[in-house]
């Protein structure tokens, strides 16, 4: 998800049906929303139980113009000492390579600019093998690099299979199901496990609409 910065969450999506997904259940894909496409999301991610105290909540736009995407982000999380802080961010994605059969894609982009956030940039390349599609990232965040791989794979027209891993003694894995429930409208829910057995696991909903 884009906000990887400050938690793990995002919604995908395939086909027709589906949106045109930017992320994983944790950190940014190889794929691009269509041209003229706008996207809203608001997500939520719970450690260690649904709706616990300290839950972190966000609100995400997303447009698509040709090989680019770009998109403001509305974060709301709690400090140290409990209390919420608001932060607004601006995120920027360019596709530089197309998938052909010898060759994977290419994008690169940067997440979290704005006042009191560290800039995130990545880049991601994808691969589509039969009916999944792989994608291999590489980028700045928190402070440290990273480097993840993640493959989504469709159950059917309407249900989608992500899973992802993301490096790193405070990442995470996770498995998400994500549901077409009309044309422009998505439910999905991700189980994220911590690399290191000391952090909460985080359960992540996400609403999308699109069109």
């Amino acid at each position: 998800m884009r906000v990887f910065a400050l938690s793990f969450a995002v919604l995908i999506a395939w086909a027709k049906v589906w949106a045109y997904p930017t992320s994983t259940n944790l950190a940014p894909s190889s794929e691009m929303m269509g041209n003229g496409e706008l996207r809203l999301e608001i997500s939520t991610v719970s450690y260690g139980g649904l709706f616990r105290s300290g839950t972190e909540r966000y609100a995400y736009s997303q447009f698509g113009w040709r090989n680019v995407e770009w998109g403001f982000d509305i974060y709301r999380y709690p400090d140290d000492s409990g209390n919420y802080k608001t932060r607004l961010a601006f995120n920027l994605k360019a596709k530089l390579l197309e998938e052909k059969r010898q060759r994977p894609s290419l994008v690169i982009g940067v997440l979290d600019v704005g006042k009191g956030l560290t800039a995130s940039p990545y880049a991601v390349f994808g691969k589509t093998w039969g009916r999944s599609t792989w994608h291999l990232g590489l980028g700045r965040f928190c402070g440290n690099e990273r480097w993840w791989i993640a493959v989504d794979y469709p159950l059917d027209s309407q249900i989608l299979l992500v899973l992802d891993r993301i490096s790193g003694r405070d990442g995470y894995y996770s498995l998400g199901v994500y549901w077409s429930l009309t044309e422009n409208l998505e439910l999905g829910v991700a189980l994220g496990i911590p690399n290191r057995g000391g952090n909460d696991r985080q359960i992540i909903l996400n609403f999308a609409w699109t069109r």
